[in-house]
């Protein structure tokens, strides 16, 4: 990263962790974890799950500073093959969407989310880390959808993101955090310290039975203490305060399609 687009404070690095899906445990236990060690993060909502049952919780963890970031109504994918995704009811297949069902299930996504937490922007955390709609010589990509909507976008890419002029911010690149170590995450964070990076983790569950995905809830403690110990070199932060520095260093300003919400 060059000094036109440095992290705030002097840091050398930033770090969003990111928790997809909306289950309960996020807001009983992963935020206030954070919290407890000065730390905020990003958590993907799916509407139709917990929060369209309990939005209270969710309305706390906004309130607490984190992100509440869109992850579509349905949970929609490319069930590609279908026999990998029978979880997914088939109306929700992304390469049956069009552009337009699309945009009008994320704009419905975030008009919730703005009556839960007053916000108009935030990110998208592309589910199944998908980026197209459609099939064949039908099939788009998502770009021009998400940039009328979101500050930036979290996939399809894996790696670590290298903020750079022109940059496509629909496009930021995420790393796993499931089934890894504390060592192993810690080995990541320390390589994009070399290259002034920005690594956006994607975690689901925290501890054993918490989702067939998860982190060792142990590992997990250890990398937030590690993240609050070294403050002064690494950012963390929400996906959509990473973003918006970046815009704003890299002369990017979102513009969003239409006014924000004013009710």
């Amino acid at each position: 990263m060059s000094d036109a687009c440095a992290w705030p404070g002097g840091a050398r690095c930033a770090v969003t962790l990111g928790y997809d899906d909306s289950w309960a445990y996020h807001h009983s236990e992963v935020a206030p974890a954070l919290e407890r060690r000065g730390l905020r993060g990003t958590f993907y909502v799916t509407i139709s799950t917990d929060p369209l049952r309990s939005p209270e919780p969710w309305r706390r963890v906004a309130a607490a500073g984190h992100e509440l970031g869109n992850h579509s109504v349905n949970h929609p994918c490319r069930r590609d093959p279908p026999e990998g995704f029978q979880w997914l009811e088939a109306c929700y297949d992304l390469r049956d969407y069009t552009e337009t069902r699309l945009e009008q299930e994320l704009r419905v996504a975030n008009l919730v989310l703005h009556l839960i937490d007053g916000k108009s922007e935030r990110t998208y955390g592309n589910t199944c880390c998908a980026h197209a709609v459609g099939r064949g010589a039908d099939e788009r990509t998502m770009d021009a959808v998400l940039a009328k909507l979101f500050v930036a976008a979290r996939g399809p890419g894996f790696g670590v993101c290298q903020p750079a002029a022109g940059m496509n911010l629909m496009r930021v690149g995420l790393l796993g955090g499931d089934r890894r170590t504390f060592a192993q995450l810690r080995a990541e964070i320390e390589r994009a310290i070399l290259t002034r990076g920005w690594i956006n983790f994607m975690f689901h569950g925290v501890g054993k039975g918490t989702h067939a995905l998860f982190i060792e809830r142990d590992e997990h403690e250890q990398l937030l203490d590690w993240l609050a110990q070294e403050r002064g070199r690494i950012w963390t932060a929400p996906c959509v305060e990473v973003a918006t520095h970046v815009r704003a260093q890299l002369g990017m300003p979102f513009t969003p399609v239409e006014p924000a919400f004013s009710y």
